[in-house]
C-alpha cells in the first residue's frame, strides 16, 4: 500500500514538472540548422560545404575562428558525429601539449605539420545531444 502511495504521488509532481523540463529539444544529425542557429548565438558562423557533400560551418567567437566539421553524413545529410576545431597560430611545446591533454576530458590538442597548436572535439550527435549541452560546448 505504501509503495502504491508513493508512486502516485510521483505521478503527481512528475506531471506537474513543465513540458520543457520533461522534453528537451534535442540536437541529431538532421539538425544543422539548428546547429547553425545555436552557433550564430555565440558569434559569426556560416554554413558551406566539402566537395563530398558534408556540411562545415566556419564562425568566430571572441575573435577566435573555429570550424565544425559534420562527419559521417548519409546521402540526406543526417550526420552521425561533429568536429569541433580551432588553429592558434602558436607553437607551443609538447609539455604544454601534454598538460593541457592531461588536463581536459572531452577535447584533445595537437601540433599540425607546422606546430602550430590544434585543439579539437568531437560530438556524438547520433542519438541526439540536448540543446542545453551543445550550448555548453561553444562556452567551452
Amino acid at each position: 500500500m505504501q509503495k502504491k502511495f508513493i508512486a502516485f504521488i510521483f505521478l503527481i509532481l512528475v506531471s506537474l514538472l513543465p513540458i520543457s523540463t520533461l522534453a528537451q529539444q534535442l540536437v541529431d544529425g538532421n539538425s544543422i540548422e539548428k546547429i547553425l542557429t545555436l552557433a550564430r548565438q555565440y558569434g559569426s558562423a556560416t554554413l558551406s560545404y566539402y566537395t563530398d557533400g558534408n556540411p562545415k560551418i566556419i564562425g568566430k567567437i571572441d575573435n577566435i575562428t573555429y570550424s565544425i566539421r559534420l562527419r559521417n553524413c548519409s546521402e540526406q545529410r543526417i550526420c552521425e558525429d561533429m568536429n569541433f576545431r580551432v588553429g592558434f597560430l602558436i607553437k607551443p611545446t609538447s609539455d604544454v601539449i601534454n598538460s593541457w591533454n592531461k588536463s581536459k576530458r572531452f577535447s584533445k590538442a595537437y601540433l599540425d605539420d607546422e606546430n602550430d597548436a590544434i585543439i579539437e572535439m568531437d560530438i556524438i550527435l547520433a542519438g541526439g545531444i540536448s540543446e542545453e549541452n551543445l550550448s555548453e560546448v561553444f562556452s567551452y
